[in-house]
């Protein structure tokens, strides 16, 4: 089934909100993960577009046979036989077989699309808690080591 316009605006949106929070990754491990993910999405849309190119006409072909296999089947309508009229139309096909191989580019298109956010989404909450973390503990480390929040720790011994 086709991306309604929402869904898919949705998931453009989503994508580059999530390529922007990526942006801001703050450790050299974080961002080559984060760069890793846009490049292999990156290659993956190019194999498709490319095969795309290189095989529509096969796909078109491969299209119409199952096209005309699916209309070839027996129906159980209860008309006389040499009767009615005949569905098979080689323009209304090739047109219908043109429109599910496009469909089918589209939906891996889509699916290459929601793989990079799930990952980057991933990526993005993980270095959140790395980075929460390392400020937690580099703010209790500096309020441990402030020297005018309490008495002087330097001295050891009675005063």
């Amino acid at each position: 089934m086709a991306m309604t316009l929402a869904e898919e605006l949705r998931l453009t949106f989503e994508l580059a909100s999530m390529r922007q929070e990526a942006k801001h990754i703050q450790t050299p491990r974080q961002w080559a993960m984060a760069n890793d993910i846009g490049l292999q999405a990156r290659k993956l849309r190019d194999t498709e577009r490319r095969l795309f190119v290189e095989r529509y006409d096969s796909r078109v072909e491969a299209a119409q046979r199952r096209l005309i296999d699916e209309g070839a089947r027996q129906r159980r309508e209860f008309n006389p036989a040499g009767t009615g009229t005949d569905r098979f139309d080689r323009a209304a096909i090739n047109r219908q077989a043109q429109r599910d191989v496009r469909a089918a580019h589209d939906r891996r298109l889509t699916r290459i699309d929601r793989i990079e956010l799930r990952e980057l989404r991933m990526l993005v909450l993980q270095s959140g808690r790395e980075n929460a973390i390392q400020g937690l503990a580099r703010t209790d480390f500096n309020q441990a080591s402030d020297r005018r929040a309490g008495p002087d720790r330097r001295r050891s011994g009675p005063e």
